[in-house]
């Protein structure tokens, strides 16, 4: 009955932002940045290191702690969303020393949509990660990925909790018939004519979470560069 009647005096952004004092643990939520996985973390800076990326945007920032990873590492803007309250008061009080990083409270294609009106960031080249699938009622991913592949020409996607089919390894979300994160729920929102990549490490000499990931692009320039990567391998669909 208190934790209720706090929350409502309080509000859910205020009661995020004591949690970042009340619970110090959260801080590495999921076993720290990008789950935990050590080769995640490889992939993420050989894609930085090699393709000249103008920004990252990040959806589902949850406690900011792959966003504020991200910070550290890059020069560079980083625009990030959170859907709830509580968890967005968390990651502004986090983030809150960080210049680069613009976070928003907001549904992830509403967002999306809100940095597509700027022109100056369409001509940009962008690191998109979408983690911010959830919520097994609301599963927002494909949205997501027609509206980059609708307003940026130069885009590389990296998509958490998604199926390697060829590691059963690696853990990914599935909300059941048609709402997996697969390459068929790729099919079934006509989105086949990406090229995909996956990680070279086998999930067993993966640290952390284990949880698989997929990278995306339809462009042909960046495509020629995410194919010299080391951590990434193209998947041919049989």
């Amino acid at each position: 009955m208190f934790r209720k009647i706090a929350k409502s005096l309080l509000g859910e952004k205020l009661v995020g932002k004591i949690d970042y004092y009340r619970f110090p643990q959260q801080k590495q939520s999921w076993g720290g940045p990008f789950n935990g996985q050590e080769f995640r973390k490889k992939i993420f800076h050989e894609l930085t290191e090699n393709i000249n990326f103008d920004c990252v945007v990040e959806t589902g920032t949850y406690k900011g702690t792959t966003t504020e990873y991200m910070a550290q590492n890059l020069d560079l803007p980083i625009y990030t969303v959170e859907a709830l309250e509580r968890n967005y008061g968390y990651a502004t009080h986090r983030l809150r020393k960080f210049d680069n990083i613009f976070l928003e409270l907001s549904d992830s294609r509403v967002f999306i949509r809100q940095l597509a009106q700027q022109p100056e960031l369409l001509e940009k080249t962008v690191l998109f990660y979408l983690d911010a699938h959830w919520d097994a009622e609301d599963l927002p991913l494909a949205e997501e990925l027609n509206l980059i592949f609708q307003y940026w020409n130069k885009a590389v996607i990296l998509i958490d909790d998604f199926q390697v089919p060829d590691d059963g390894g690696y853990g990914y979300d599935n909300y059941g018939e048609g709402r997996a994160l697969t390459l068929d729920y790729l099919g079934i929102h006509n989105l086949n004519d990406c090229i995909v990549f996956f990680p070279t490490l086998p999930a067993l000499k993966e640290t952390g979470a284990r949880r698989g990931m997929v990278v995306l692009s339809q462009s042909s320039e960046l495509v020629g560069q995410l194919k010299q990567m080391q951590t990434l391998r193209e998947y041919q669909q049989a």
